[in-house]
């Protein structure tokens, strides 16, 4: 399980990830509130899908000038 200080939390809920060392994986995990992840995760797909489409464009544009 893993267990957070109070600054550690505070951060938190300030909207900043926290780096927490799990014994149990012998690993550093970067733990984030759910909520801010979903809307760091919504403000990101809006460029990621274009990237996406802009890449498929290209392809699309190279296989009809190679054939």
């Amino acid at each position: 399980m893993i267990e957070l200080t109070n600054e550690q939390a505070s951060v938190l809920k300030q909207g900043y990830a926290v780096r927490v060392f799990v014994p149990e994986l012998g690993e550093d995990v970067v733990v984030v509130l759910a909520a801010h992840r979903e809307n760091t995760e919504s403000v990101l797909q809006g460029p990621r899908d274009e990237v996406r489409d802009q890449a498929a464009l290209q392809i699309a544009a190279r296989s009809s000038f190679f054939n």
